[in-house]
């Protein structure tokens, strides 16, 4: 009875932070997170970068080719996502629908940049077909990266507001790509 417990309890404490459809972690988890993280790095002065990602008109994939396959394009990003999230401290997440958010402890501007167009290419060569999208003929994603080094004047709630706005301007800018915005001139 004991070891059943604890396996129950061990699954219990899984499933509180994990995104049931795509197996990655659930916001909440990656709020924890962000916040430990945030602070580990406000202590030893270290970049933490935010990516943002939002699956480019994924109303699109649903209105054509179904939820189901909706659920599986969301899958397969989020596979994307942690496999490529190599170091044990960075971590993929659910942030919501459609959209994603990846933490890079220890990752200055240029490095959250790259990996955020690593991330772009990967999840492009994947080919899920969506052909009612206006950016070709797959699925494309478009990402919004922020860095800082956390101080007093700074905060998590900053950093991921810094990461939307980046966001919203390459989808502004034509979708499909990455748009990094300086936290601070001395990050770039």
């Amino acid at each position: 009875m004991t070891v059943s417990n604890a396996v129950l309890y061990e699954r219990t404490k899984k499933l509180s932070v994990t995104d049931g459809l795509t197996g990655i972690s659930n916001r909440p988890n990656m709020e924890q997170v962000l916040r430990s993280e945030f602070e580990r790095s406000m202590r030893y002065g270290a970049p933490l970068s935010v990516v943002l990602l939002d699956v480019d008109h994924f109303k699109g994939v649903n209105d054509t080719y179904g939820h189901q396959a909706g659920d599986e394009c969301l899958r397969k990003i989020a596979c994307v996502l942690d496999r490529e999230s190599e170091r044990p401290a960075d971590l993929a997440a659910r942030y919501g629908g459609e959209e994603f958010a990846v933490i890079l402890p220890y990752t200055s501007a240029k490095g959250a940049f790259h990996k955020a167009e690593s991330f772009r290419r990967s999840i492009e060569m994947l080919l899920i077909p969506h052909t009612r999208s206006s950016t070709g003929d797959y699925v494309t994603v478009s990402f919004g990266v922020s860095t800082l080094i956390p101080g007093d004047d700074t905060s998590t709630d900053a950093l991921i507001a810094n990461a939307d706005e980046a966001l919203y301007k390459a989808k502004e800018s034509g979708r499909n790509k990455v748009v990094a915005l300086p936290f601070a001139p001395a990050l770039l």
